[in-house]
């Protein structure tokens, strides 16, 4: 074998395996810097290995190493090579304070979030491949390695739970200082400042029951996050799903409230006129003898005279109308009081007196 991987990567150390590929730490002699390379056999399984490394190298995340380069190595290898971050090993770290550990946690799930969007699987994560840069964030590296390494030997791939399982086992080492037995201990009996939320999540997502596998990565990012307590800055907060418009109501030209306002003012407007015109009306009349308000309104019957037609100079009643009267020789010169008026009937008197030659009058043709 040559001295460089690909004619470009000299090695200079060697790395901690991931998901059974040995690694070794290269210094690119083209762009002079340092990589991780690894080389993989792919034998008769070369094709299907080759696609599974170039789609990993189109995944990228804030805290997940780049793959730079996938080489073809004639027959039927491949290397592997990919951005190798500067900064201690997370196992070194063999317990971080809690928030420490929660926010670690919570990058870590991030970048398992965007294999796990793209279809794949880490299947190697251990601390070893948790490298913690200059400001204490964490760099995932190895990606992808377990998987061709599964494929060239034809087992099946990891998937998502294998990671999220990976993933709490990684928790419970930082916030107990312990790995994990199987089946685990409850991290609280181990480290009792770990609070019951912290526990039930790093439980969770240690679980080995098909029917309750592990949260997803992105809700557990969230979910550590919050745990924390910390407030992100603007920049590093993911951004927000887009939201579906609200449904518009139609416009009217005048809303309810509107309205009811109308509607209330016209009726308050109808009691106000109301009042006052039954304040201008003189329903208690004053009688003329007491000088007094009563409550019955009074009438006045209209005059004989008025209800009587004039024929020549004399003045005859209305027809069909009689009028009651005293006889002449016993009405009495004193004059009328004011309450007494002539009363009409709707009666024809008949007449008793004989008919005589003269009043028949014979019509002859």
């Amino acid at each position: 074998m040559s001295d460089l991987y690909a004619g470009r990567y000299r090695p200079v150390a060697p790395l901690p395996a991931i998901g059974g590929v040995q690694r070794e730490l290269a210094v690119d002699q083209v762009a002079d810097h340092r990589v991780a390379v690894a080389r993989i056999e792919g034998g008769e399984r070369a094709a299907a290995v080759g696609r599974y490394l170039r789609a990993l190298q189109t995944c990228r995340q804030a805290s997940l190493a780049p793959i730079l380069n996938v080489v073809d190595e004639p027959p039927t290898a491949f290397v592997h090579v990919e951005a190798q971050a500067d900064g201690p090993l997370l196992s070194s770290a063999i317990r971080l304070p809690q928030t420490s550990a929660l926010l670690v946690g919570a990058d870590v799930a991030d970048a398992l979030g965007a294999l796990h969007d793209a279809g794949l699987a880490h299947g190697g994560l251990v601390a070893d491949a948790i490298v913690l840069d200059a400001s204490g964030r964490p760099v995932v590296m190895g990606a992808g390695l377990a998987g061709a390494a599964a494929a060239a030997a034809g087992l099946p791939s990891p998937i998502a739970s294998d990671d999220l399982r990976a993933l709490g086992a990684i928790l419970y080492l930082l916030v107990t200082g312990h790995a994990p037995a199987t089946p685990p201990a409850s991290p609280a009996s181990l480290a009792p400042d770990v609070p019951p939320a912290v526990n039930g999540l790093i439980l969770a997502l240690l679980s080995s029951e098909d029917r309750r596998p592990p949260p997803p990565a992105g809700p557990v990012a969230e979910r550590l996050r919050a745990l924390a307590g910390v407030q992100l800055p603007l920049e590093l907060m993911p951004a927000p799903r887009p939201q579906p418009p609200l449904p518009m109501t139609p416009r009217r030209g005048i809303s309810d409230a509107g309205l009811a306002a109308i509607v209330g003012g016209i009726a308050l407007l109808a009691i106000i006129l109301a009042v006052a015109t039954v304040n201008g009306r003189e329903l208690l009349n004053t009688d003329s003898t007491t000088g007094l308000k009563s409550d019955v309104p009074t009438f006045t019957l209209p005059a004989a005279e008025s209800l009587t037609l004039t024929v020549t100079d004399q003045q005859l009643p209305l027809p069909d109308v009689l009028t009651d009267t005293v006889p002449t020789d016993t009405v009495s010169t004193d004059p009328v009081p004011t309450d007494t008026f002539e009363v009409f009937t709707d009666t024809t008197e008949t007449s008793t007196e004989p008919v005589t030659a003269t009043d028949i009058v014979t019509v002859t043709g």
